[in-house]
């Protein structure tokens, strides 16, 4: 009903990257931690141990693996393949690591903006305006291997919305095999794809549709022998599957989990300024609230006024992948943490639910034929938002203090 301006909307899409990039150098630049934590020095040091031709034999700078910071040992309680990549992007770009590690987010920003142009060209500029949020800003100014997991996770759960609508060949198979592995290799929790495959194998089983169900079974059967022989390997240089005991006896009661989780969960939902419930919210959280409450309100008056809605968000496999996705991420997640003392349940952690899960929200918006006027609108204000967000997610004192320099 409403002629696409491809141009303008790949303008606004180049545009929206630039100002995410812009953003987090800035906010790195200005924070004294250079948005780093005791990780990101580990997956540091053992990207440079790789450049030094160590291999993964890294100093224990924590004592994290062996209890002595001074000692050095196999680099296992992450899996390799972040701290790969920063190195590559250090000896392409001859950046630092720091440095290189920041460019390696921008990057996989610029590849989750290039899949969204791929699925909506017309509304790319509106999907990727979520990288405005603060969780996932903030996982992207940091050293750490979220950002580059939540591409890894976006990826799969379109190619098994893409084999579930019928693109079917070889390539897409083999592309799914590897982006499946690639999640593991970055974060171990990336072994919840096993699960999506398990089911997926039984539902086209169940359905009689063979061929498909056989050609999942096989990527799923390589799959985990990968995953067996990578985790076999740590056992036999370590003496534990992902590197360092996880198992604890002294744990959260179920109660406390549960509480930790729905706490973290109802965080979320602040999706411009990050509310940690403890106190009393300060002012601007609270117009950030009265702000998000309003366009809520009118997104969904715009979809009620949208003929045959259900008919059409049920049509939208992409979105189902997602959200899918999202909630087997989460139970694992949240099963480890019952016997894992690992760090709680928090926005970091969160942040591959909290991205798919919008993702797919937006891209029910967007997927949506414009019928009217108000969805047409409706597009527009999500954008608008999240571009609010990222503007308000910048240091604002910094910028504050500039201008009012004499």
């Amino acid at each position: 009903m409403f002629k696409a301006d491809y141009r303008l909307a790949d303008a606004l899409l180049l545009l929206l990257y630039a100002a995410v990039c812009a953003a987090i150098l800035l906010r790195v630049s200005i924070e004294s931690t250079g948005y780093t934590s005791p990780d990101s020095e580990y997956y540091m040091e053992a990207a440079r141990s790789l450049r030094e031709g160590e291999q993964f034999y890294i100093h224990d700078l924590y004592g994290l693996h062996t209890g002595d910071a001074s000692a050095k040992a196999y680099f296992t309680a992450w899996p390799v393949g972040y701290p790969t990549l920063i190195y590559m992007a250090s000896w392409l770009s001859r950046l630092d690591l720091f440095w290189a590690s920041k460019l390696l987010n921008l990057l996989f920003i610029g590849f989750g903006f290039l899949l969204m142009r791929h699925i909506n060209r017309q509304y790319a500029f509106v999907l990727a305006s979520i990288y405005g949020a603060f969780s996932i800003i903030e996982m992207y100014s940091y050293t750490w291997s979220e950002g580059v997991f939540i591409y890894g996770c976006l990826c799969f759960a379109y190619l098994m919305a893409t084999i579930y609508n019928g693109k079917q060949s070889k390539t897409a198979f083999i592309l799914l095999l590897g982006i499946s592995a690639f999640i593991f290799v970055v974060r171990y929790i990336g072994i919840f794809t096993v699960g999506f495959l398990a089911l997926a194998t039984v539902y086209y089983w169940l359905r009689r549709e063979h061929a498909t169900s056989n050609k999942l079974l096989l990527v799923l059967l390589i799959l985990c022998i990968f995953i067996g022989a990578y985790l076999g390997r740590n056992y036999y240089l370590i003496g534990h599957p992902t590197g360092i005991a996880r198992i604890h006896t002294e744990m959260e009661s179920i109660g406390e989990i549960a509480a930790m989780t729905i706490k973290s969960l109802a965080g979320e939902f602040f999706l411009i300024r990050r509310y940690y419930f403890t106190g009393t919210p300060d002012l601007l959280t609270w117009a950030t609230i009265a702000l998000q409450l309003p366009v809520l309100f009118i997104i969904g008056r715009a979809l009620r006024s949208q003929g045959s809605l259900i008919k059409e968000l049920r049509k939208n496999t992409l979105s189902h992948s997602c959200l899918l996705a999202a909630l087997l991420y989460l139970a694992l997640l949240v099963f480890l943490r019952s016997f894992s003392q690992f760090d709680p349940i928090n926005y970091r952690l969160l942040s591959p639910f909290t991205f798919l899960v919008l993702f797919a929200a937006v891209h029910y918006v967007v997927a949506l034929p414009e019928k009217s006027k108000a969805l047409v609108r409706a597009k527009v204000l999500i954008f608008c938002f999240f571009v609010i967000s990222l503007l308000l997610n910048l240091p604002k004192e910094y910028l504050l203090g500039k201008l009012l320099q004499p």
